[in-house]
């Protein structure tokens, strides 16, 4: 009788302690996978080789553009964009838009303005954007271009240059040009309505998509509409919000697109 109890006693010891290892077993997976996770989430990082150097410039960046696109840059080094994400790519009025994820009503939407940028300076930095291959690139710059002088043929060519590069790179990502937005610079109306008119030509044979905003902000004369810029080039709170309107049609068909 001793001896049977002292045989079950054995086996319920040796049954807690089977139990007890494959608690503690679980425990340590579960451990090892979520730190697993915490690193991908928090330490999360792409090579530096993505991005431009501090050395390399574009030389009809202004003094101030220098400054801030290397600021931006490294901005961008440490909030890396994800794979797959959908990307808005170009100046001041792409960056002053501020968190596009939460105006569309996703988190998958990610800011890559740099206010001063010109399109050189969107070329440039196209290396982070291609590595993750985006489901879409909303493009807009060429502004600060014409304000440095440079032709309409200029900002056409290298407007085309940065789509060639995501496509090359990236041929799954839908592209989206959008257009110039007017001024309230008389001088440039032929300018941006020529580029815009060229953009949305050669579109089709290009193989992306353009979205016209400028009616959207253009009054009859073809400047901005007062009650949608603060000063004469950049959206109001009022112009973003119409702006988001107008593409949340197309924006939700992508999020919900899971090809």
């Amino acid at each position: 009788m001793i001896l049977k109890n002292g045989l079950i006693n054995n086996v319920d010891m040796k049954g807690r302690m089977t139990i007890f290892t494959i608690i503690l077993l679980g425990l340590i997976s579960w451990t090892v996978i979520n730190t697993k996770k915490s690193n991908i989430t928090f330490n999360y990082n792409l090579p530096d080789s993505l991005y431009p150097s501090p050395d390399k410039v574009v030389l009809y960046h202004t003094k101030w553009a220098k400054n801030h696109y290397r600021e931006r840059i490294n901005f961008f080094k440490v909030h890396p964009l994800k794979m797959h994400d959908i990307v808005f790519i170009g100046n001041s009025i792409i960056e002053q838009g501020g968190d596009w994820g939460t105006r569309f009503g996703n988190t998958d939407i990610k800011n890559r303005g740099i206010s001063g940028d010109v399109t050189e300076g969107v070329f440039n930095r196209l290396g982070e954007i291609c590595f993750t291959k985006p489901k879409a690139v909303f493009i807009l710059c060429g502004i600060n271009d014409l304000l440095a002088y440079k032709s309409v043929g200029f900002v056409v060519n290298n407007t085309l240059k940065i789509v060639h590069e995501i496509k090359v790179q990236s041929p799954a990502t839908k592209i989206y040009v959008q257009s110039i937005l007017p001024t309230d610079k008389a001088e440039l109306i032929i300018k941006i309505k020529e580029i815009n008119f060229q953009l949305k030509n050669k579109a089709i044979t290009n193989s992306y998509t353009f979205i016209d905003l400028h009616s959207l902000f253009a009054d009859s004369n073809d400047l901005i509409k007062t009650v949608l810029t603060y000063d004469g080039t950049h959206p109001t709170d009022a112009g973003y919000k119409m702006w988001v309107n107008n593409e949340k049609e197309l924006m939700n068909q992508l999020i919900n697109n899971h090809n």
